[in-house]
């Protein structure tokens, strides 16, 4: 059973696949943090020329985003 995803963290999935630039997605907070929790996102590091950190979509979230998209 997937967990209850908020509209802003569905926003953050479809933009991650969607539009990010090579899937990375730009900047944090609570919704990103309930995000990297249940495993659909992954922290992969905070650049030296950005204050914000990085993070990319795993399979887990990938998966979790078509179901949603196909309720």
């Amino acid at each position: 059973m997937d967990p209850e995803l908020a509209n802003e963290q569905i926003a953050i999935l479809k933009h991650t696949v969607n539009r990010a630039v090579g899937g990375r997605y730009c900047g944090g907070g609570k919704d990103m943090d309930a995000l990297v929790d249940m495993g659909l996102m992954t922290y992969i590091g905070t650049p030296s020329w950005c204050q914000d950190p990085f993070y990319s979509i795993t399979a887990k979230g990938r998966e979790a985003l078509k179901r949603h998209l196909n309720q």
